[in-house]
């Protein structure tokens, strides 16, 4: 499942920019080309429910790496990448983000966003007790 939501956050970039940025979905040692984008999956959380269902938190950064240094082109282009992650397409259907968050860095900055999702685990056929019997005692 992280695959595909990380491949909708990169669908959705693309979308909202074109081919202007780059986008890697992992660390790269040389070769970077400015400006663009990193995508990369925090963690995944797991709120255990009754009944066998869970609400599953996927939470990833974008790190959006620009090739000039000036304050406001980056707050136009933190707000088009907010926008973009607003709902994005994960294969099965449109997905919400739950949380999103921005907060600039040295040449960009980092958009964290976290998206949820409610799941249902299969029950194990099992047999079921038919009677059940006490001692009390002798």
């Amino acid at each position: 499942m992280e695959e595909d939501l990380r491949n909708g956050i990169a669908k959705a970039l693309s979308a909202e920019f074109g081919d202007r940025y780059k986008i890697y979905a992992q660390s790269i040692e040389q070769g970077l080309r400015k400006p663009c984008f990193f995508i990369i999956h925090k963690g995944t959380e797991y709120a255990y429910l009754p009944m066998n269902r869970c609400l599953v938190s996927f939470s990833f950064e974008v790190q959006a790496v620009l090739s000039e240094k000036k304050n406001g082109g980056i707050s136009q282009e933190a707000e088009r990448v907010l926008c973009a992650l607003k709902r994005i397409d994960c294969g099965d259907g449109n997905l919400n983000a739950f949380d999103l968050k921005l907060s600039t860095v040295d040449g960009g900055f980092k958009a964290g966003v976290i998206y949820q999702m409610s799941a249902r685990f299969k029950e194990e056929a099992g047999e079921l007790m038919e009677k059940l019997e006490i001692n009390e005692g002798e």
